[in-house]
């Protein structure tokens, strides 16, 4: 694996994320940041995964749009506000007979 240069090269950087997968094939990511001191915290999900990329401590998604959400290893998960908006998606695709559900992360690309 090679040594990745941890310059700016992405658009996002989620204090907590998730993989979600909705429908059959379209996996996206679930980002949560914390809001600190004087703001309020905040998600984003992407437009869908279409690389994902094994850089050391963390991964390098890229998706339709081509933004790039810089995930480390060690943050994967939900904060409470997250946590409400997922649940409430995955309520209403239950309704509807939709998936959306929370999957683990696969690399595409070896680099």
């Amino acid at each position: 694996m090679k040594s990745y240069d941890y310059s700016k090269d992405y658009d996002y950087a989620p204090d907590l994320w998730e993989i979600v997968q909705i429908g059959e094939d379209l996996k996206k990511v679930f980002g949560c940041w914390y809001g600190g001191y004087n703001g309020s915290d905040s998600w984003r999900m992407s437009s869908g995964i279409t690389k994902v990329e094994d850089v050391g401590n963390a991964y390098r998604v890229t998706n339709h749009s081509g933004s790039v959400y810089f995930c480390h290893k060690q943050s994967k998960g939900m904060h409470g506000y997250g946590r409400g908006v997922f649940n409430t998606y995955k309520e209403e695709a239950d309704k509807a007979g939709l998936i959306f559900k929370k999957v683990e992360i696969s690399v595409t690309d070896e680099s």
